[in-house]
Formats: C-alpha cells, structure tokens, sequence
C-alpha cells in the first residue's frame, strides 16, 4: 500500500509492505513501514507516466518523483492520495491535469524545481 501527500513544506510517500508468509505460515519477512518526507528543495522534478507492470495488467498511471540527490520515488494511481496530489501539483505549475487515458511511457513532466531551466534533462 502506498499513501502520497502534497503538503507545503513538500512531498510525503509513505509505502507500507506486508509481511512474507511461508506456505505453512511461518513469517519469513516482517511488514515494513517506509515514510520518505522529501521538502521541495529535495525535488528535482515529478512526472507523470504511463507503466505497464505484466503483459496481462491494464496500464497504470505512474507518479515519479526525482531527487535532487539522483534518485526517485515512484508512486501508482492506486495509491491514496493519488489523485489529490496530482491536482496539487498541476495546481502549483499552473497546468491542466493531463489525461490519465492518453498517458504514454514517456509522460510529461508535471512539477519542476524552480529556477531550473524548462527542456533540459537535469
């Protein structure tokens, strides 16, 4: 499960997986929670994408925060907060939200840092 949230001070995502079971029920990895709190002048840029994940999946929006630090955080529709937060962040850069249905592998970018320069790949 996984939880997105845009807040002023920046980006929270938080990725909660439950635990590995053997087949007799022995616990062979235990449930991990992960909250990755990223302030915005951490975020290099966010993008929105569309993933397939299985030949037999149906496409699935795909948020992808970029670090300033070189890595990045991805987080599908069917998170919470999914469709808020996209909002949010098209709200900020003053965009229309895109077509989930359109969406391409490529996607489009929907948030950059400020100041960083538009059509360069940073």
């Amino acid at each position: 499960m996984q939880r997105i949230e845009v807040t002023r001070n920046g980006i929270t995502v938080t990725s909660v997986t439950e635990p590995m079971l053997s087949a007799f029920g022995k616990e062979m990895r235990p449930a991990t929670t992960a909250v990755d709190e990223l302030a915005w002048e951490d975020i290099l840029r966010v993008s929105l994408s569309a993933g397939e994940f299985a030949p037999a999946d149906p496409r699935l929006a795909l948020l992808t925060v970029d670090t300033t630090w070189g890595e990045f955080l991805e987080v599908t529709a069917d998170a919470q907060g999914f469709t808020s937060a996209l909002r949010e962040l098209c709200a900020r850069s003053g965009i229309a939200v895109p077509d989930l249905r359109t969406l391409t592998a490529t996607g489009v970018e929907i948030w950059r840092i400020p100041d960083a320069p538009s059509g360069i790949d940073l």
